[in-house]
């Protein structure tokens, strides 16, 4: 059990240096090739438009193919993905280059399954630990995406060019490591075995309405879209504030703070519960916003990026604990689909707007956008403790 989680870990690992590297670049690998700068985060929309477009799909095929199967179909997305950004700059078509983020965007999709694997292949008492240990194998990208990046980005013309080429490594790895996973066998009939039709358990929209599934979805969409809306626009802000030089270094650090949570979170699910542990993550997040809304210097960036970070890994760790216990075996593949594609539409949703809002009205503007998202989480919690009381007092 131990080995699975430290494989899905390293795999974790490699999918997140990808998003470190996307992340990273496409905003300002954009403004090489676009006039209307304005649409700069715009490829970096698309990832998470095909993230969510492929987060049911996904989930679907691993239901048919199995975990390992399902992770090493999104692994050529990866591969693809690297060609068409590569091919992108170095044509200079910007269709081409959004073309090759939506690809990692499907490469992404499959690989936040990492995290329902880590749960599936842990006895009960350590499913806490298992699924923040798994989150927490982006610490890895944190470090060889940023130097990745730093090292690569003028190796050949046009910038980062060189960059996209050498991440082609990184989903060959993801694609060879994860066959050494080996996940427990599922409890439903196999259908490549010749077996009957799987169960699909009730219907997804009965699921839905459980207060339990709704907190889980609100902190997954929110922990996901206030994130990535920060995330697409720090690049360009900083670019605007003279400091380019130093994004490699400021999401280096967000990416480590993204992960570094999950080698505690464990202990923290298992002491205080799930939902106080989304509400901690919030309270790191509000204070990333307060930090962007007091300047924008070098310290300013690292400190928000930081503690958004922080806030993310806690609200989403909650989140995903809280929503295993909304679904069945055989209602999971749905569920989870369900879940995320609602979170990454919203990211994407975003990550469009908040370069649009960057450029034409400035960071303090994105910054309070990203409390208008956030400030429905302590809400939704507290809805939730008043239906358990509620249900509790009645019976």
């Amino acid at each position: 059990m131990k080995r699975n989680v430290a494989l899905l870990s390293l795999c974790q690992g490699y999918a997140q240096t990808s998003v470190t590297v996307v992340i990273s670049v496409s905003a300002l690998a954009s403004l090489l090739i676009i006039e209307d700068k304005s649409l700069a985060t715009l490829p970096h929309a698309f990832m998470w438009v095909a993230t969510a477009m492929a987060a049911t799909p996904a989930s679907l095929l691993m239901r048919r193919f199995g975990r390992r199967g399902g992770f090493a179909i999104g692994s050529v997305f990866g591969l693809v993905g690297c060609a068409f950004c590569t091919l992108g700059l170095y044509i200079g078509e910007f269709w081409i280059f959004i073309a090759g983020t939506s690809a990692f965007g499907a490469f992404n999709s499959f690989n936040q399954y990492l995290r329902f694997a880590a749960a599936e292949a842990a006895t009960d008492e350590f499913r806490p630990k298992a699924i923040s240990w798994v989150i927490g194998g982006g610490i890895i990208a944190a470090f060889v995406g940023g130097t990745l990046v730093g090292n690569t980005t003028n190796l050949l013309v046009p910038q980062f060019v060189a960059t996209y080429i050498i991440l082609a490594v990184v989903p060959i790895l993801f694609s060879i490591t994860i066959q050494f996973v080996r996940m427990p066998k599922e409890a439903d009939t196999d259908l490549l075995a010749g077996g009957g039709k799987k169960g699909s358990g009730r219907p997804l929209s009965e699921i839905m309405k459980q207060p339990a599934f709704i907190v889980a979805a609100i902190g997954t969409s929110v922990s996901w879209a206030g994130m990535i809306m920060m995330m697409a626009v720090a690049p360009l802000s900083m670019k605007i504030c003279g400091l380019e030089a130093e994004v490699p270094f400021v999401v280096q650090w967000h990416m480590f703070a993204m992960f570094a949570p999950s080698l505690f979170a464990g202990q923290l699910l298992a002491r205080f519960g799930n939902l106080n542990v989304i509400l901690l993550g919030f309270g790191l997040f509000f204070g990333g916003i307060v930090a962007g809304l007091f300047g924008v210097t070098l310290t300013n960036f690292f400190l928000t990026n930081i503690f958004i970070g922080a806030g993310w890994n806690l609200m989403l760790i909650g989140s995903t604990a809280l929503l295993v216990t909304c679904h069945t075996e055989e209602e999971k593949g749905k569920v989870q689909g369900a879940n995320d594609t609602i979170a990454y539409f919203l990211a994407a949703i975003s990550s469009f707007f908040g370069g649009y809002l960057q450029i034409k009205l400035g960071w303090n503007v994105v910054m309070i956008a990203i409390v208008a998202q956030i400030i429905i989480v302590p809400v939704a919690v507290l809805w939730m403790r008043s239906v358990n009381a509620r249900a509790a007092a009645t019976g």
